[in-house]
């Protein structure tokens, strides 16, 4: 696995109409530095940023202090606006019905690709609904704003497949570039 190189525009825009909504734009886009904005700014979806610019958007969430349940809140919106997008085949498979999320994990890693390159995301099967996904060779792990998004962002990709989802950080999980997630759902 290579560490991430890029990030999709689609995820990124997505995480800023997030903070949009939340009134919070104009003081996150201060805390860019002018390139990092002007490209965050001006991507066209479907276009791939250098990973450094996607964690200087990440580092200024961070910096807005938002709290925990806002960061999740934010990142269910952002799989909301984007699912389509990143994963059309697999929105209309769910809403056609019969598939759980053990029909979806397998295929992660391919899913992750649409989204990201490089890094890598591993999904085990801990018992028949739960799950641990964990996500390695990935700097954008290394904000909090970023794993909590992500959490909100899981949440709603299982809840595709189950009536109810839960997911929460694995105490400890969180190293340089990788951290892991716990997964329930009814």
């Amino acid at each position: 696995i290579v560490p991430a190189r890029h990030a999709r525009s689609t995820i990124l825009l997505g995480s800023i109409a997030s903070v949009r909504a939340a009134g919070r734009y104009d003081e996150y886009a201060a805390r860019l530095a002018a390139t990092d904005r002007e490209l965050l700014v001006g991507a066209v979806a479907g276009s791939w940023i250098p990973i450094d610019v996607a964690f200087s958007h990440y580092q200024a969430c961070d910096a807005l202090g938002f709290p925990v349940d806002q960061q999740v809140a934010n990142g269910r919106a952002t799989f909301d606006k984007t699912r389509g997008t990143l994963l059309g085949t697999l929105v209309r498979m769910a809403k056609a019905g019969g598939m759980t999320p053990w029909s979806v994990f397998p295929r992660c890693q391919r899913y992750w690709e649409r989204g990201y390159d490089g890094g890598g995301v591993r999904v085990t099967k801990v018992g028949p609904k739960e799950a641990r996904l964990d996500l390695v060779a990935f700097r954008l792990a290394d904000s909090p704003y970023f794993r909590n998004a992500l959490r909100g962002l899981v949440t709603g990709l299982t809840e595709l497949f189950s009536t109810k989802a839960y997911v929460t950080e694995r105490p400890g999980a969180h190293v340089a570039g990788s951290t892991s997630l716990r997964l329930q759902w009814a």
